[in-house]
């Protein structure tokens, strides 16, 4: 078993299922993990609202998310040139740096946990989240290398 492939399917499970519980670890506020993660995967920019409708959080939620991230220095807001009305948001190079350590570690962490549980029962784990994942939203997301890849169906 790939015990770091594992703990990237758990680690995106669980922040699908909790909404961010593994990124208050990540010294990250509840929400804020995921967002950064999707701007760091997803590379360029993205106008925010289509950023909440892709994470599933309310439009004031993810303001009151990349505020914080803005105030951090990992995310930076700018008026789009061609519509002054629209905004777009990137990740920085230290909020990819960031969000590159923090995975990292994050990873490493729960592969040994992951590993102390043995083979089967970790697969058992892992499958059970991917379930419990597509049912709670409806779809299917193969994640593979860290980026999500989303199937409606």
């Amino acid at each position: 078993m790939d015990y770091e492939e594992a703990a990237r399917k758990l680690i995106v499970y669980s922040q699908g299922l909790a909404k961010g519980s593994l990124g208050t670890a990540r010294s990250l506020a509840v929400g804020e993990a995921p967002v950064l993660q999707y701007l760091c995967d997803e590379g360029g920019e993205m106008n925010p609202s289509l950023l909440a409708d892709k994470l599933g959080y309310t439009r004031p939620r993810m303001t009151r998310i990349l505020d914080s991230l803005v105030a951090k220095g990992y995310v930076t807001r700018r008026n789009d040139e061609n519509d002054r009305r629209k905004v777009l948001v990137s990740a920085t190079e230290e909020g990819i740096q960031y969000a590159k350590r923090q995975g990292d570690s994050s990873i490493a962490a729960v592969a040994a946990q992951l590993s102390a549980l043995g083979s089967d029962s970790a697969a058992e784990l892992v499958s059970v989240l991917e379930k419990a994942y597509s049912i709670t939203y409806d779809r299917e997301d193969v994640v593979s290398g860290g980026k999500k890849k989303r199937r409606r169906g």
